[in-house]
């Protein structure tokens, strides 16, 4: 269970789009150019309110990692990363300084100082950041890297809560307090501490997003708005139900060939499925994501639909077919759906 997130944002047009994948977030932040020729970042700004929250379960170890831009010098200090309690309660923040450039881990809402970065970060120029977290009120850590180099450290009492030794959910925001200067953050993983596979600081990383482009091996749902059904689904921003692809037969499956991935030799930590998509109707439903290798469907965990559309996900860290590490070559000769389960 190890990797638990992935975000490239890059197909991201409108703040609202945000809602899709994110518990919550600020209907001010924007999309903006990322790191990368091609991409996209968030773009956070607002007086330091910009957010994004995103909301997993209770683990006492995290790993975040992610691209960040800071725009000039401002005059507060304000986090950029937060892992919060199942009430709310921030446990363990990481904050910037916006005039030294300094990075700060605290314990509590920048409650008690823990450690601060050997290096600054410049300004206008894109970082690698990653912070392993582990969270106790004697035995916990702190480990913050920059680039790879390890630039802060911190051992012992990272429990904030009185009585809970965990944290739930991520909240991104851009350490800046200005109306006019930002912060960006791009190439986001989350890992816990759990399981044999991407537990610990995967490094310099990048979110490459893939996008529906051909006839699959299954075509099962019926389309509306677009005769093919991959049509229906390549749409960026989401049309929702402009053209959609809809069914009620449990077992349905569709499945689309994918735009390659150019991973130059790197290592592949896992593929995440995003499907958007919601039931219209009373009663339950479930479907499932599917990965097409070598021939063979392998199937994600039930994933519950509502009544409006939210991005259901689906990672796998490994191969499906092979149990071993994702090649480029198996990730773009693979198809990807969903099916429906109930």
């Amino acid at each position: 269970m190890a990797l638990r997130f992935l975000d490239g944002f890059d197909h991201y047009t409108t703040a609202a789009a945000y809602a899709y994948k994110y518990t919550s977030y600020s209907n001010t932040l924007t999309p903006s150019t990322g790191r990368r020729s091609g991409s996209n970042a968030a773009r956070f700004g607002n007086y330091g309110g910009d957010y994004l929250l995103k909301t997993l379960d209770d683990q006492a170890t995290w790993i975040v990692g992610f691209a960040y831009k800071r725009d000039y010098a401002s005059n507060d200090e304000k986090p950029i990363l937060q892992l919060r309690d199942n009430t709310g309660a921030v446990q363990v923040a990481l904050c910037m300084h916006g005039v030294d450039g300094l990075l700060r881990l605290w314990r509590g809402d920048q409650t008690t100082l823990l450690a601060t970065s050997t290096v600054a970060l410049p300004t206008g120029a894109w970082n690698y950041i990653e912070l392993k977290t582990f969270i106790n009120d004697t035995t916990g850590t702190m480990e913050l890297r920059v680039n790879g180099v390890t630039v802060a450290a911190y051992a012992g009492d990272t429990k904030y809560s009185s009585t809970i030794g965990t944290a739930r959910s991520i909240r991104l925001s851009g350490g800046v307090y200005h109306s006019s200067l930002y912060g960006w953050i791009d190439d986001l993983y989350v890992c816990d501490g759990t399981g044999t596979n991407n537990n610990d600081f995967l490094g310099d990383c990048r979110v490459d997003t893939l996008y529906p482009n051909g006839v699959g091996n299954s075509a099962q749902f019926t389309p509306t708005g677009s005769a093919t059904n991959w049509e229906n689904v390549d749409e960026i921003p989401p049309d929702e139900d402009t053209s959609y692809n809809a069914s009620d037969t449990a077992g349905a499956i569709d499945s689309f060939a994918f735009t390659d991935a150019t991973i130059l030799n790197a290592s592949v930590f896992g593929v995440q499925a995003n499907i958007l998509a919601r039931k219209d109707d009373a009663g339950s439903r479930t479907l499932r994501a599917i990965a097409r290798v070598n021939g063979a469907n392998y199937e994600g965990s039930d994933q519950s639909l509502g009544d409006t559309y939210l991005n259901q996900q689906q990672i796998w860290a490994l191969n499906p077919a092979t149990s071993a590490s994702w090649t480029e070559s198996a990730v773009n000769a693979a198809e990807f759906g969903y099916k429906v389960q109930a």
